[in-house]
């Protein structure tokens, strides 16, 4: 994490490329693809440095949980001691989904509440009832369950 963090604050990295698509192309010609992409700056010949600054906006969209707490944390808590920060910017922080609950940020979709589910109406009107679990659930689900 601290690698992107200074990628994204410091515009420091191990790679650099004039554009995203040569950025790509050698992360490919090392053998790196999808999420396993080294982080690399993108700066443009005879362009200035795109660190982030005081007053600037982040979108952040990641999926990997743990990840997404531990960057958006180095954001967004002033007492942040995952590890160490060269620079501290005040941004703007915008999750895209709350990665948890004690990270106070905004979130762009907060997590909504379900009510009266299909399951919840199928057990209260009907004596007839069937759950799904996901695949990998399966094995776990049939070796210990029981049918009343």
């Amino acid at each position: 994490m601290k690698k992107a963090y200074d990628l994204l604050t410091l515009a420091q990295g191990e790679f650099q490329a004039d554009t995203a698509v040569a950025g790509l192309q050698a992360a490919y010609a090392r053998d790196e693809n999808d999420e396993f992409v080294k982080a690399t700056v993108i700066r443009a010949e005879g362009q200035p440095d795109a660190a982030m600054e005081d007053g600037d906006a982040l979108i952040f969209m990641n999926f990997r949980a743990d990840r997404a707490r531990e960057i958006t944390r180095a954001f967004v808590n002033a007492d942040f001691d995952g590890f160490a920060r060269k620079k501290v910017v005040n941004v703007d922080f915008v999750m895209l989904t709350e990665y948890a609950a004690d990270i106070k940020t905004a979130v762009a979709y907060p997590p909504a509440s379900l009510v009266n589910t299909f399951g919840e109406w199928m057990a209260k009107t009907t004596k007839l009832s069937c759950v799904f679990p996901k695949p990998k659930n399966m094995p776990t689900l049939l070796s210990s369950s029981t049918v009343a």
